[in-house]
């Protein structure tokens, strides 16, 4: 195959048939950053000699000089980057005349890569042809301004927005998961977080939810929303068509529910491995070293409130809470808890004095 031959060619600089995975513009952008980044190195250094005078004097320029192109190249580009190292090779020519004439007068990247290797576009470009255009809303922000164009100035490249943050869709001017569009016109779109528990929503109040996140469930259904704003204008709606269309409108507003946390480690079992305990957290659980409380002789968490059993002389006050008081006559009465071992009896409400 052509291809490998050309790779046999540059098998000095260690290259291998299976390490072509960038596109040839992406190739360029490396070469352009590799030499960019030569010529920032060096740009103190001179001859060696360090008599800036007498560089001056023999009109000489370290800017400009064989020796530094030749520093610059050696490292521009890593070794099992082919397609650097190919355009580096044949474009040696144009890297020359640019770095000789152009330094400080033009882009590297635009004359290397656009205009001399013909293999990239100009920024915001992409396709065979360099015809087709990044999606931008009418003020020219690409993806909105709230993302990047994929393979921008890449003859290669797909041309679609690729996302940040809270947004989403075609054009980046939706309101991903767990936001909602607080504004947005033709050319601006704000979204702000929903409320902890709400994968969507209509606000950022709690109740406000249209759907609950993983590791939380519906709580309770709530009236559709603005339903107290819609109950105000209620006494000025006419009667007729005008009230009989308002009505529609308002049966048409979507339901919101709250959102409340599943506590993972009281409704699974075996969550976490053994020496370990189930802690919740808001929509999830973690497994902790397992480490009772002091006054807790057995239990499930770290706290007096996550006790099975408490030391003795210690008092149960409620189911799994342990506090360290005196046996107290009217618990002891009540047999509320076994007070030669501070521990609760089984079922204490189903006990009756004797």
């Amino acid at each position: 195959m052509d291809f490998c031959k050309l790779v046999l060619v540059l098998a000095f600089i260690g290259l291998s048939c299976g390490t072509e995975t960038k596109s040839p513009c992406q190739g360029c952008k490396d070469l352009v950053d590799g030499i960019l980044k030569g010529l920032d190195q060096t740009k103190n250094k001179n001859f060696g000699g360090g008599d800036t005078a007498w560089e001056e004097k023999k009109n000489l320029k370290y800017k400009v000089s064989e020796t530094r192109l030749v520093e610059v190249l050696e490292s521009a580009c890593d070794k099992d980057n082919f397609r650097c190292n190919e355009i580096a090779a044949e474009r040696e020519d144009d890297i020359e005349t640019w770095y000789k004439t152009m330094q400080d007068s033009k882009s590297l990247q635009e004359f290397l890569c656009v205009e001399k290797a013909e293999v990239c576009c100009l920024e915001g470009k992409f396709g065979e042809n360099c015809e087709e255009s990044c999606p931008a809303n009418e003020n020219g922000d690409i993806c909105f301004g709230n993302g990047k164009c994929e393979g921008s100035g890449d003859k290669q490249g797909s041309g679609t927005c690729v996302c940040e943050g809270a947004y989403a869709g075609d054009l980046c001017n939706e309101c991903g998961p767990r936001h909602f569009k607080g504004f947005g016109n033709d050319t601006y779109t704000m979204c702000t977080p929903c409320a902890n528990g709400c994968e969507t929503c209509l606000s950022a109040n709690d109740t406000d939810c249209l759907t609950c996140a993983a590791g939380y469930r519906v709580e309770k259904a709530s009236e559709p929303a603005e339903k107290k704003e819609a109950e105000k204008k209620d006494a000025e709606k006419k009667e007729g068509e005008e009230g009989e269309a308002a009505a529609v409108e308002e049966e048409e507003k979507p339901l919101t529910v709250s959102c409340t946390d599943v506590n993972e480690c009281v409704e699974q079992s075996d969550l976490c491995p053994v020496g370990e305990y189930c802690a919740n957290t808001e929509g999830s659980y973690s497994c902790e070293p397992w480490k009772c409380s002091p006054i807790c002789t057995r239990c499930y968490g770290p706290t007096n409130r996550h006790c099975f059993e408490c030391i003795q002389g210690a008092i149960m006050r409620a189911p799994f809470i342990c506090q360290g008081s005196e046996c107290s006559s009217a618990a002891v009465a009540n047999k509320m808890f076994n007070c030669a071992t501070g521990n609760a009896n089984p079922s204490p409400l189903l006990l009756t004095s004797s």
